[in-house]
């Protein structure tokens, strides 16, 4: 059965809508949810450096179907008016698409795997960092995604961390997985299994718009996500995302998703802060790992989806000999792409700098301490 929701406050008159309605045509409208999940054996996340992964959900309204999307940085694309950089664009890959909400809380679950040389290894539960209410978008020749926060009221250091706004969007495109895309080569092998009603959308084009909210429910589906508002994202797109003042007994992730409270910190949902250690549940629920998803084996939990993982200390030193430092990570991209001759996979190698979290490099070794913290 469909989920239905509570009336929504709505803050428009109905003229201003109808005058909104002309600027944006409305694609898709639901909830939206954030998660992280910490890194093996880390007891308790200070900030990203902590983290494993960075999940975003949306679940549209009017239908059982609930999306998990991995998102590439650990974070949400950065949002900088009027200028345009590397930092401002990333990706998102649909690892599950489910419509049985037990299945999404089972993914988010604490896991642990055998290791031949370590022994037993836990990874932590994902944890919520969010919830609001999403609209998608067409608007001016491209689709965008655009979201309200709900939960926290304000977001504290917690979302700060993972560039989750109060409000924002982002223009959403879809890669046609019969394409190769430079970049995007991680990704080869993990294609969705679209329909001929859905391939034939994309022609022969790289990258489609949402016109078809459908291209996100399949799995191995590939967005890329650039910033584009932080602010005023229904004025400017004309829409109605309608938030609702959530609170411990009425948010959704609860109610839609299944999440058990009493399972996950929730200092971070409701206070922006990232839980102490104290802070986290005595874990009643462990999922178990094959080798194959276990981290570094290209499982869903823990396995290195993005390129950075395969690009070794050496070739990337390779590529970057002879540069003059101090450079930010835009120069160590622009200086890869001009040196990627110099190593057989170079595409791998500028992947993993983009993956850098840090932004400024005085020295190698700085490059090679911010290449090992998204190992």
């Amino acid at each position: 059965m469909a989920r239905s929701h509570r009336s929504r406050r709505s803050k428009k008159t109905k003229s201003q809508t109808e005058e909104k309605s002309i600027k944006g045509k409305l694609l898709e409208h639901g909830d939206i949810f954030f998660f992280y999940r910490p890194k093996v054996r880390t007891e308790e996340v200070r900030d990203i450096e902590n983290v494993q992964r960075f999940y975003m959900v949306t679940s549209p309204d009017n239908s059982d179907v609930h999306r998990i999307f991995l998102v590439g940085q650990k974070r949400l694309p950065e949002i900088v008016e009027g200028k345009s950089s590397s930092e401002e664009r990333n990706w998102a890959l649909n690892v599950l698409t489910s419509s049985n909400p037990h299945e999404i809380r089972k993914e988010f679950l604490p896991a642990e795997y055998q290791t031949e040389t370590r022994g037993t290894r836990r990874i932590g539960a994902a944890v919520p960092a969010g919830e609001g209410k999403y609209s998608i978008v067409e608007h001016e020749g491209h689709s965008e995604l655009a979201y309200i926060l709900e939960l926290p009221e304000e977001p504290g250091p917690t979302q700060r961390e993972f560039q989750i706004k109060k409000e924002a969007s982002y223009i959403v495109s879809v890669k046609n997985p019969d394409i190769q895309v430079p970049g995007y080569n991680a990704f080869l092998k993990r294609k969705p299994h679209y329909p001929n009603s859905l391939k034939e959308k994309f022609g022969n084009r790289r990258w489609i718009n949402v016109e078809d909210p459908h291209l996100l429910d399949y799995e191995n589906a590939q967005l890329l996500l650039i910033g584009a508002r932080k602010k005023d994202v229904e004025e400017e797109l004309g829409i109605d995302i309608d938030e609702e003042k959530e609170t411990s007994r009425t948010a959704e992730l609860f109610n839609d998703l299944k999440i058990k409270k009493e399972q996950v910190p929730l200092k971070p949902l409701f206070t922006g802060k990232f839980p102490r250690k104290n802070d986290i549940p005595f874990a009643q629920e462990i999922k178990r790992l094959s080798i194959e998803e276990a981290p570094g084996r290209g499982g869903k939990v823990g396995g290195k989806i993005a390129a950075s993982s395969s690009a070794s200390a050496a070739s990337v030193a390779k590529v970057l000999s002879g540069i003059k430092f101090p450079k930010n990570k835009d120069q160590l991209i622009h200086y890869a792409e001009q040196n990627k001759y110099k190593v057989s996979k170079p595409d791998v190698v500028i992947e993993a700098l983009k993956e850098l979290h840090a932004t400024h490099f005085e020295n190698m070794s700085d490059v090679e301490k911010a290449l090992g913290a998204i190992r």
